[in-house]
């Protein structure tokens, strides 16, 4: 029976029959999709501390390595904040070479580096000031 109680004709049996066709069509190419995202291994995704006294820092005057990634080649954006309680610089390094250094103030600053890696990339801090310490917290996005 179609839908308004009629006898079902041979021309409402096919349209009906080229609808349903449609609705599988449409959700065959979203069920490929899916699949091929589910196969997919998912990057790990880690949350950072959200207070500067929590970050990774140093009171070393010489370069001291604070945090490593590891990474697929690619394009990356490398988002630092960093924070000093006198005064420090922050310096990515790409593959052991310095890509970017920026010099770190009292207020949390937020830096952007755009970055090409194979392999890894090293966020790297030192302390210029007289005392304190320079700490940093770091984001590397696909770019």
């Amino acid at each position: 029976m179609s839908r308004v109680n009629h006898p079902d004709t041979l021309v409402t049996l096919l349209r009906e029959i080229q609808r349903r066709l449609r609705v599988l069509e449409g959700t065959r190419h979203t069920a490929a999709a899916f699949a091929a995202a589910a196969a997919e291994p998912a990057p790990a995704l880690a949350f950072q501390p959200a207070r500067p006294q929590d970050w990774p820092g140093t009171t070393a005057t010489d370069w001291t390595p604070l945090v490593r990634l590891l990474t697929r080649p690619g394009a990356f954006v490398v988002v630092l904040e960093a924070v000093a309680d006198s005064g420090g610089e922050v310096r990515v390094v790409v593959d052991g070479e310095v890509a970017e250094t920026v010099a770190v103030t009292g207020d949390v600053g937020r830096h952007e580096v755009a970055v090409t890696a194979s392999a890894e990339l090293v966020v790297a801090a030192r302390r210029t000031g007289a005392t304190g310490s320079v700490r940093v917290t770091a984001f590397a996005l696909p770019g």
